[in-house]
């Protein structure tokens, strides 16, 4: 006799398929069972009917992180790490959750938390350990960036590594560029040093010639990948550069100066010559955060 006509419930399928394997142990197919059928609901207790009601939570005795908002910045992230160091939560030694856990408990982006951690390590509070995981530092002696908000030091850690993506990138860029520039990328590279030059009073201008003086050099390449790259980077570049003073971090008069020099010889075609000036146009950046802060240990480690 046929069974009747209608669709299995998918609880009951689940049911089956484990209880059809033979070498799982009855205890684990029930709790495979019960898991699958939280991850459906999205209940996050699920994972305790796989590692048991105290596996996961021995290592968060204490920690109580709050959700913060998906658009927030990794700067909620680290003043509530903070928070729970400072307030003896989580003592030196102690190891944090996993980078998976931390963004389930935030309820952000694994890649937040990798920024908020880094910039914390930078700072003196946590110590990463590859393999074992990010431990909140033994010898504590935290950095203190007195007028400087956590803002602040974050907007300045992705200036820095901006800066090291456009050392690699931009040093052979000018190599490539001065073996394939033809006289219209030349007149180009020229015209925009012009423009820098007439707009040294006026910022928002200057950055605006600045980055087309870059965005040119990588069209001079001849590499259209190398291009479309570079204008995602100018892009960022430009997001970091307004979230930190962004006046303190132009030497303009030197700006214009290194960028001539670079034009002049590429233009020659003497690449290592242009990519050494462009190593001291990227230079002045780094060289201005070392004078903004300099009470900043981490900076002047990291540079």
């Amino acid at each position: 006799m046929l069974p009747p006509r209608g669709k299995v419930k998918k609880k009951n399928a689940r049911l089956t398929t484990c209880e059809t394997r033979p070498d799982l142990s009855d205890n684990l197919k029930i709790r495979l069972t019960d898991y699958k059928i939280c991850v459906k609901k999205k209940e996050p207790s699920g994972i305790k009917f796989l590692f048991g009601q105290n596996g996961l939570k021995k290592q968060m005795r204490s920690i109580n992180y709050k959700t913060v908002k998906r658009n927030s910045t990794p700067e909620l992230v680290m003043k509530q790490i903070l928070k729970s160091i400072e307030s003896g939560q989580m003592k030196p030694g102690d190891k944090l959750p996993t980078e998976h856990r931390l963004s389930e408990m935030f309820g952000v982006g694994r890649s937040t938390i990798r920024e908020a951690t880094s910039t914390l390590s930078m700072l003196g509070y946590l110590k990463s350990i590859q393999g074992k995981g990010c431990f909140v530092r033994e010898d504590l002696d935290p950095v203190k960036a007195t007028g400087f908000a956590l803002q602040d030091i974050q907007a300045v850690t992705n200036i820095i590594d901006l800066v090291e993506v456009r050392e690699i990138l931009e040093c052979n860029v000018v190599r490539l560029a001065a073996r394939r520039a033809d006289s219209v990328d030349i007149e180009r590279l020229q015209n925009a040093c012009l423009k820098m030059k007439a707009t040294t009073g006026d910022l928002n201008r200057f950055v605006e010639h600045d980055f087309e003086f870059h965005i040119a050099l990588a069209r001079s390449s001849g590499n259209q990948m190398i291009l479309e790259m570079m204008k995602q980077i100018v892009e960022k570049v430009h997001n970091a550069y307004d979230k930190f003073r962004p006046n303190a971090l132009f030497q303009r008069d030197k700006a214009v100066l290194t960028a001539e020099q670079i034009v002049n010889f590429v233009a020659k075609g003497e690449g290592e010559k242009a990519a050494g000036a462009m190593q001291k146009h990227l230079n002045l950046v780094t060289t201005e955060i070392k004078r903004n802060l300099p009470d900043v240990k981490w900076v002047k480690k990291k540079l």
